[in-house]
């Protein structure tokens, strides 16, 4: 089984001194470089079949501006589990998937993930950064190939 996994880290949230971490929502330029990075991801997947996204506010907000690029309605899961998962817990959710996948979460978690799944990187993933991985078989440890790395402007 092969397919392509995209790994979006949420793009920059508040500070979050205020209230819950969980309802962090993402500052203005944060929506910006979320919108430019869903702009740059519909140039390089041409449909996405399904989303797992982390239930934070600054998740959810970072998807619902990566996906007016996109075409097609992938079925998209919220969820708080993803909010507090490891690496780990990506990857067993992936060995699962089929076609192209996008996960909008959180660091470390992503660029453990990201570390996993393709060998090769040699980057952190900066806020509203997106990973495209061709992966292969379970998804296990290597299995994957960075096919495509967006960094957000500074």
């Amino acid at each position: 089984m092969s397919r392509t996994v995209v790994l979006i880290r949420h793009a920059k949230a508040e500070s979050g001194e205020e209230g819950s971490d969980h309802e962090r929502r993402l500052t203005s330029g944060g929506i910006a470089t979320a919108q430019a990075a869903g702009t740059w991801l519909a140039t390089v997947v041409p449909q996405v079949d399904a989303v797992w996204c982390s239930s934070a506010t600054r998740a959810r907000q970072t998807w619902e501006a990566v996906a007016p690029a996109l075409t097609g309605e992938p079925a998209v899961a919220f969820d708080r589990a993803l909010y507090l998962a490891g690496a780990d817990d990506v990857l067993d959710h992936l060995a699962t998937t089929e076609g192209t996948v996008v996960v909008v979460g959180h660091n470390p978690t992503l660029e453990a993930a990201f570390s996993v799944l393709s060998p090769e990187r040699s980057r952190g993933m900066r806020p509203a950064a997106v990973a495209v991985i061709e992966v292969t078989d379970t998804g296990g440890p290597g299995s994957g190939r960075l096919r495509d790395f967006w960094d957000p402007p500074r």
